[in-house]
């Protein structure tokens, strides 16, 4: 025989250069596929619209959901507290309807002027409608 023999047929197939050759190309192969494979899901993660980038994206539109959800909680709970105020006084009642009807009270005057002076802050003495 020609070559190492060793005590075993598991340990003699192992020595053949053939098997040997043909396992270091398959790794090397495996290596660089992978290698391929894991630059290019680095790449769709940080620069595609799915990625990072959608993720980020998605995510403000959440926060911004949720700060109209909250708007129109507080909205709502203000609205409630409206109606079981109407419900229960007749003076808010009474508010309202002279607010938004105009109605007067007995014994009240209304002093209607021409010019409407803007609601743009409180009306401090001496403030005339331009």
């Amino acid at each position: 025989m020609s070559g190492p023999t060793l005590a075993n047929r598991y340990q003699q197939r192992a020595l053949k250069p053939g098997f040997r050759v043909r396992g270091i190309y398959v790794a090397r192969f495996l290596v660089v596929l992978l290698l391929v494979l894991d630059i290019s899901l680095v790449y769709a993660i940080s620069y595609s619209k799915n990625g990072l980038p959608g993720y980020h994206l998605q995510n403000r539109q959440v926060r911004r959901m949720e700060n109209a959800l909250l708007k129109l909680r507080t909205d709502n709970r203000k609205l409630f507290d409206l109606i079981q105020s109407l419900k229960k006084d007749p003076k808010a009642q009474e508010r309202l309807v002279r607010r938004q009807l105009g109605w007067v009270g007995k014994n009240e005057i209304i002093f209607e002027s021409p010019h409407r002076i803007e609601a743009s802050g409180p009306v401090r003495p001496f403030d005339f409608p331009k």
